[in-house]
């Protein structure tokens, strides 16, 4: 079951206990957008690097269930 309802289009945001809930549960696949730098000195634990210059060549390998929910992160405005 989907722990997180999407919205109309098709992105939502969610809470930070939403999260939480999500990764206790297994629910999502968390990706972090940083670089591998970034993200070696700082990332939430569970969280898939998968760089955002690199999303397109190598999402098919890092989030190999094309069904699962998604939760995407980075640093905030860079």
């Amino acid at each position: 079951m989907n722990p997180i309802s999407p919205a109309a289009d098709g992105v939502s945001t969610i809470t930070r206990d939403e999260l939480i809930e999500a990764l206790r549960s297994r629910g999502i696949v968390l990706v972090d957008v940083l670089s591998p730098e970034s993200f070696a000195a700082r990332h939430i634990p569970g969280a898939v690097n998968l760089p955002v210059a690199e999303i397109e060549r190598r999402a098919a390998t890092v989030l190999p269930d094309r069904h699962a929910p998604v939760v995407v992160y980075c640093g905030g405005p860079t």
